[in-house]
């Protein structure tokens, strides 16, 4: 047996004894109906003492494993965030800066930090009505510029980095502008 096939049969054997002591707590645990119970993984800040947006993005996170107790790892966001969105990282804050300073998309200040989102409360119509005039917006600010005329890789990049944007902001959103940029005009340019 070679030492790689040993070194994963042994993350795997660690792995599900991590799962079974959640699964099953020991006897001598105070016996309580729920299978799951909470253990101490990681190490965040309370919630009293949240930052703003800008300390945030200046802070490293400090994480504790649960093996030792004491190991502290720093932990860069940035580093993290270029590893997860991978391209386009200027062209998404752009885009994220243009929505949250609209109304059209809800911007609710709690705690510092700015949130946006649908509102739900509408009728189906309504909800329709603000898609356009959302994807308006986005078209008067520029966000759609090169969308049908350039097609170089780094272009369809920018493309798909402000459609996932969209994407974690409405859903409704995201299928207006897919069908129309994404589905609709490879059919016009490469069907027809």
């Amino acid at each position: 047996m070679s030492s790689s096939s040993t070194s994963s049969t042994e993350r795997v054997a660690f792995r599900a004894q991590v799962l079974s002591r959640h699964l099953h707590p020991s006897p001598s645990s105070s016996s309580s109906p729920c299978l799951l119970e909470p253990r101490a993984c990681l190490e965040y800040p309370p919630s009293t003492k949240a930052m703003d947006t800008k300390a945030m993005r200046k802070r490293k996170h400090r994480f504790r494993h649960e093996s030792d107790g004491h190991e502290s790892i720093a932990f860069d966001t940035k580093a993290m965030r270029k590893l997860m969105d991978d391209h386009n990282l200027e062209d998404r804050d752009w885009l994220y800066g243009l929505i949250i300073q609209s109304n059209l998309f809800n911007p609710r200040d709690r705690g510092g930090k700015v949130f946006v989102g649908p509102d739900y409360n509408q009728s189906k119509e309504q909800q329709r009505v603000m898609t356009m005039k959302r994807i308006e917006y986005l078209a008067e600010c520029g966000v759609f510029k090169g969308y049908l005329t350039y097609s170089s890789p780094p272009s369809q990049l920018r493309r798909f980095a402000l459609q996932e944007v969209a994407d974690s902001f409405d859903h409704s959103l995201s299928i207006k502008i897919g069908v129309h940029f994404f589905l609709w005009y490879y059919m016009i340019v490469y069907v027809w």
